[in-house]
C-alpha cells in the first residue's frame, strides 16, 4: 500500500511531497553484469553520465497521483532490471544485486498556482538526465508526479541506460498498457527472463561459443578494413561536440518509394543512403558503420527489459553499383551484422586491441547508425507519389541545431527517430574531424541520393 511522505530527495532533487510506493518480484540474488549491461557501463564510465532516458510528458487522461504509484509499482515488481543495484569492488569487478522486495518513492513536485507546470516538468528532466545515478544506492528508475492546483499535469521519468534501452522501455510500456483494468495485474503472468538469469546464460558454453562465432565475424571485417573513417583532427573551436535535428518529409516518401520496389524494408534503404552518402563525403569505401542491434529477435529474449541492444559491424560495397544493387548488398549484410551482434564486449575489446597491435595501425570504427523506430523493419506498401510532391517536399526539409554534448564519444552518428510522416535523423558529431558545413552537405546529398533513385532503379552511387 502506497503511504505518503514528506521531504523526499529524488535525483539530488529535494522535494516537498512524495509516495513510498512498495513491491516485491521475481529473481532475486547477485551475479555478474549481462553483456548488454557491461557494454552500457563501460560506455557510462567514458561519457561520465549514466546515458539517461525519459523525459517530461503530459497527462492528459485524468490519471491520478494514486495511478502513477500503481504504475511505478508495476515497472519494480514486474521487471527485475529495476530492482538492481551496480557494486564496483576495489578490482574492478562489476556485480549486480537484485532485490526481491523494497520500497521506491515517487516524487510529487506542486506548482504554484497561476504559473505553467510545464517548465516545472522539463526542469526536472533536464536536473535528472545532468544528475548521474548512484548505482550502487539508488534504484536505477526515478519517477515523479508533477501537480497544478491538485491535479496531475505531467509525469517525469528518467531511467539509467544500464537497466534499460529503447526496447525495453517498449516492452515495460506495452506490458503496462495490457494489464487488467481491474486487478492491474500483467497480462503473462510470468515475467521474461531476468538480468541474473540471462548473465548465467551468456556464461555457458553455448553463450561462450556464440560470442566467439560473433568475435570471428567481427576479426575478418576488421583486418580487412581500412584503418579510416574520416579525415585527420582539425581543431574547429567550441563547441566540439553538436547535435543536429534534420527533418524529410522527402526521404520519409522516398525510402518507402525505394524499399517497395527491392522488396526490402526503408530501414534498409535509410541505410545504404546513409553509407553511400559518407562514402562521397570522405571518399572512402568499403563503408564501414556500427549498427546498433536490438537483439529482442533472438529465442527468448524479445519481452526483455534489460539493455540487449549492442553494436553490430556491417561492411558493404558501395563503388561501381547503381543503388538498388547498394540496397541489396546493404540487406545482405545487416543479416551478418544483426546475426553476429551478440557478443562478450570484453573479449572484443581485446580482439580488437589486438588487431590494432599486429597491424600497427588503429581501425577506427566512429561511423555509427541507429535506427530506434519500432516496428522500422516492416516493409512498406503503396505507389509512388509524384515527382512534383517529392521535389516540394524537400523544400519542407529542416536542419536545426541543438543543445552541444559535453563529450563525446566518436565522431559520427546518425539515428532515427520516431516521427509522424517523416524522417527526423538526430546527428551527433564531433566537429574536430566532421564541420558543421559538412553535416549540412551530408542531409542534403542523402535526401537527394534517395529523392532521385526513388525514380531511377540504376541511379549511379557516383563512388568509385
Amino acid at each position: 500500500m502506497a503511504v505518503p511522505v514528506t521531504e523526499t530527495v529524488l535525483g539530488g532533487v529535494r522535494m516537498a511531497d512524495g509516495i513510498v510506493v512498495p513491491f516485491a518480484g521475481p529473481g532475486a540474488g547477485a551475479g555478474d553484469l549481462t553483456w548488454g549491461q557491461e557494454k552500457v557501463w563501460t560506455l557510462m564510465r567514458q561519457a561520465g553520465n549514466s546515458l539517461s532516458m525519459g523525459g517530461a510528458v503530459p497527462v492528459t487522461d485524468g490519471r491520478t497521483i494514486r495511478d502513477l504509484a500503481s504504475e511505478l509499482g508495476f515497472f519494480m515488481s514486474r521487471y527485475a532490471s529495476m530492482r538492481a543495484r551496480i557494486h564496483q569492488g576495489t578490482d574492478g569487478t562489476l556485480t549486480q544485486e537484485v532485490s526481491g522486495s523494497g520500497q521506491a518513492v515517487l516524487g510529487i513536485v506542486d506548482v504554484a498556482d497561476g504559473d505553467d507546470p510545464g517548465p516545472a516538468a522539463r526542469r526536472l528532466a533536464d536536473q535528472w538526465e545532468a544528475t548521474p545515478f548512484d548505482h550502487a544506492r539508488e534504484w536505477p528508475i526515478r519517477m515523479a508526479a508533477v501537480r497544478a492546483r491538485g491535479l496531475v499535469t505531467h509525469v517525469v521519468v528518467t531511467i539509467s541506460h544500464v537497466a534499460t534501452d529503447g526496447g525495453g522501455i517498449a516492452v515495460m510500456l506495452e506490458e503496462l498498457s495490457r494489464r487488467d483494468p481491474v486487478t492491474g495485474q500483467p497480462k503473462n503472468p510470468e515475467p521474461a527472463m531476468g538480468p541474473l538469469e540471462l548473465a548465467a546464460l551468456q556464461r555457458t558454453p553455448a553463450g561462450r561459443r556464440h560470442s566467439e562465432a560473433s568475435l570471428r565475424h567481427w576479426e575478418g571485417l576488421l583486418r580487412s578494413a581500412g584503418p579510416l573513417r574520416f579525415g585527420p583532427r582539425t581543431d574547429r573551436g567550441e563547441p566540439r561536440y553538436r547535435r543536429a535535428i534534420f527533418e524529410s518529409r522527402a526521404l520519409h516518401l522516398a525510402s518507402k518509394a525505394v524499399a517497395a520496389r527491392t522488396g526490402g524494408p526503408a530501414s534498409t534503404v535509410l541505410l545504404a543512403g546513409y553509407a553511400v552518402a559518407v562514402a562521397r563525403l570522405t571518399g572512402i569505401t568499403p563503408a564501414l558503420i556500427q549498427v546498433v542491434v536490438s537483439n529482442r529477435f533472438r529465442p527468448g529474449l524479445a519481452e526483455i527489459s534489460h539493455p540487449l541492444s549492442v553494436n553490430g559491424l556491417l561492411m558493404v560495397d558501395v563503388a561501381e553499383a547503381s543503388f538498388d544493387e547498394v540496397v541489396n548488398r546493404t540487406q545482405r549484410a545487416l543479416a551478418l551484422c544483426s546475426k553476429y551482434a551478440y557478443y562478450d564486449p570484453t573479449r572484443l575489446d581485446e580482439l580488437r586491441a589486438r588487431i590494432n597491435r599486429e597491424r600497427g595501425e588503429v581501425i577506427e570504427l566512429s561511423c555509427l547508425f541507429n535506427d530506434r523506430r519500432l516496428g522500422s523493419d516492416a516493409k512498406p506498401t503503396g505507389p509512388l507519389p509524384p515527382r512534383q510532391e517529392l521535389e516540394a517536399a524537400r523544400g519542407e526539409s529542416v536542419l536545426s541545431w541543438g543543445q552541444p554534448f559535453p563529450t563525446y564519444l566518436d565522431k559520427l552518428m546518425v539515428q532515427v527517430g520516431a516521427a509522424m510522416d517523416t524522417v527526423e535523423l538526430e546527428v551527433h558529431v564531433d566537429t574536430h574531424h566532421v564541420s558543421v558545413d559538412q553535416v549540412r552537405a551530408l542531409m542534403v546529398d542523402f535526401e537527394s541520393l534517395l529523392v532521385t533513385a526513388a525514380f531511377d532503379p540504376d541511379l549511379p552511387t557516383g563512388v568509385r
